[in-house]
């Protein structure tokens, strides 16, 4: 990732645009991912784990709206 200094802008601006750029590339939690191994089979169980997660989440939200 790589920022270059506008013209009248501060460091602080500066830092805070390189981190935007970072949280938006998704920098650090792809790097995070690839500190340790992960199997292929286990890739698909911590998948498999996210979307029932996420359809309960959903569920629940759907029937708190309902109410």
């Amino acid at each position: 990732m790589r920022v270059e200094r506008r013209e009248g802008e501060t460091v602080e601006q500066l830092i805070r645009r390189f981190n935007k750029g970072v949280v938006a590339e998704r920098i650090t939690k792809t790097y995070r991912e690839k500190m340790h191994f992960v199997s292929k089979s286990e890739q698909r169980k911590e998948k498999r784990r996210r979307a029932e997660r996420n359809r309960r989440k959903k569920l629940a939200k759907a029937a708190s709206l309902g109410m």
